[in-house]
């Protein structure tokens, strides 16, 4: 009985025995089928050495079968700067037998290309040792996505900064520009009248400082222009676009890359005929700025004389697109990793020098554009790269001129109100105006209302950006007050940076003077205003 009993017990133990060998039999098959079917990439290694890789590992990675990574090196899938970081995780792992925080590294495929990986990692029994199971998701595209977010947030930051920038700097610079004008105005007739009366000491030190004066105004238009290039690449819309000139882009791209580029190479501009482009400026501007440092960042240092680096435009003789081309003569692209080169993040370059997102970025606005960039190289003899964009439709190319008065016809005398909260460029406008014509200023909005209330003008040049009050509410005053409010007004702007100066400045049909101007700027805004004014007063 106790025989039979023992017996019983024993089989009922080695069928429960049964029954759970089966079932973790079943478990951990359907781990297994968990892990080779899921989409997340998984690799077990052990002591540097891979132990198990699942097939959507091996596929991302370009691998035909699982024999071709078992037992080879981890470091072999790693990238070699990623190798150390991950050893430091493992031998963390091991000692303290927790599993490692999130992180970040990158993979490489068969091919050469990288992948960007976010892992999970943690120590676990395996084969019979305590292996490192790593889950990893392949978050390329992420990275890829938030560095163009990152890179379209910054150029609209630089928009505004720009803008800001250009009006401080605009502002000071009119008054700067008018004042010396004058200044040479009286100096050429301190000169005539000297030297009719044969003061000839007195003459002599006039037209001393005369080329003095030309000189500063030299100056102040290089200040103005660089102004002028920099808002280029910060255009306050990044995603206006209107037909452009290529060339203009191009020699804007070339003035903020001068510094640079003077002291490395010698730079050549080959400008053909081309045809206009539908385009924004500011993001073609940064396609051919990155194409000019790439290009000036490939030539060796100390050989500036014969580093060169050649900007050519020509039309297409058979689709009549806009060609562009940014030749140097350097020591061109191996043929190896040619076709990496628009890969996000693949550099050649050294740590810190670059993010490997610039000609992928580059590309990515070229086809947004509608355009192609190609890319032809050859080593020891150096590297084209081509810009192909599609001409603009239906555009004039001699623009929409607006009716010109002769330009010796004279202006008659006009009653004018200059509205500007800067005093200093108040006073020099006033000053450069009142030699020919009646004039009044006013600092402020509530001044310029009162003026206004007094007497009638014939024309107001007033400034878009003044406090306390919007180009709107401006533009409405002004035309409850005057009538052909749209010919005899004219606003002043150093550059909108708000959006609402930027939309007002957009719809208003109002002739705009952007500062810095020069005395002969105003003077040909008052000719094409005076018939308008001369015709309302007479009514």
């Amino acid at each position: 009985m106790g025989h039979a009993m023992h017996d019983e017990h024993v089989a009922q133990t080695s069928r429960f025995e049964g029954a759970v060998e089966e079932a973790l039999a079943g478990v951990r098959g359907l781990f297994r089928l968990i892990v080779e079917k899921t989409s997340e990439l998984v690799v077990v290694h052990r002591g540097g050495k891979i132990l198990y890789a699942n097939p959507t590992l091996l596929t991302c990675l370009g691998h035909e079968s699982a024999e071709s990574l078992y037992g080879r090196p981890l470091g072999e899938i790693l990238h070699a700067e990623d190798v150390t970081r991950e050893n430091r995780r493992v031998r963390v792992m091991l000692a303290t037998g927790e599993a490692a925080p999130l992180y970040t590294y990158r993979l490489v495929r068969r091919d050469g290309g990288v992948i960007t990986v976010e892992v999970a990692s943690a120590p676990a029994p395996f084969e019979g040792g305590i292996a490192i199971i790593s889950l990893c998701r392949d978050i390329t595209t992420r990275i890829e996505t938030e560095a163009r977010v990152y890179q379209a947030n910054l150029m609209n930051s630089m928009g505004t900064l720009a803008a800001g920038v250009a009006h401080e700097i605009n502002n000071p610079l009119a008054y700067v520009t008018l004042n010396i004008a004058l200044v040479t105005k009286k100096l050429e007739d301190l000169a005539s009248t000297s030297g009719a009366r044969g003061d000839t000491e007195t003459q002599a030190l006039a037209r001393e400082l005369l080329g003095f004066c030309g000189e500063a105004l030299d100056g102040t238009g290089r200040v103005a222009q660089i102004v002028r290039d920099f808002r280029v690449f910060s255009s306050a819309n990044q995603e206006e676009r209107r037909p452009i000139d290529v060339r203009r882009v191009l020699d804007a791209s070339i003035k903020v890359a001068d510094n640079e580029i003077r002291h490395r190479a010698r730079l050549v501009r080959s400008y053909g005929d081309v045809p206009l482009v539908h385009a924004n400026e500011a993001r073609l501007g940064q396609v051919f700025l990155n194409l000019l440092v790439n290009a000036l960042q490939a030539l060796p240092q100390g050989s500036a004389q014969t580093n060169e680096i050649r900007v050519v435009t020509a039309t297409h003789k058979v689709s009549g697109s806009a060609l562009v081309e940014i030749r140097d003569n350097g020591p061109g692209i191996p043929t190896e990793i040619m076709n990496r080169v628009f890969e996000p993040f693949f550099t050649t370059k050294p740590v810190g020098v670059g993010s490997g997102l610039g000609l992928s970025i580059c590309r990515s606005i070229v086809s947004a554009h509608g355009g192609r960039i190609e890319i032809e190289s050859e080593v020891g003899k150096g590297t084209v790269v081509r810009v192909t964009l599609l001409p603009a439709e239906n555009v004039d190319l001699g623009g929409e001129p607006r009716s010109e008065i002769p330009k010796r016809a004279p202006v008659p005398r006009l009653t004018v109100l200059v509205v500007d909260d800067e005093p200093a460029l108040l006073s020099a406008i006033v000053r450069q105006l009142e030699r020919s014509h009646d004039v009044d200023g006013r600092t402020s909005w509530k001044g310029a209302l009162e003026a206004l209330s007094d007497k009638p003008y014939d024309a107001v040049l007033c400034d878009v950006m003044m406090p306390g009050v919007s180009g709107f509410d401006i533009h409405r005053a002004l035309c409850e007050r005057m009538p052909e409010s749209n010919e005899r007004i004219v606003y002043m702007t150093g550059g909108a940076f708000t959006q609402d100066a930027r939309s007002f400045l957009a719809q208003a049909p109002n002739r705009c003077l952007e500062k810095p101007f020069s005395p002969a700027d105003l003077e040909e805004i008052l000719r094409a205003i005076a018939p308008r004014a001369r015709a309302s007063s007479s009514v």
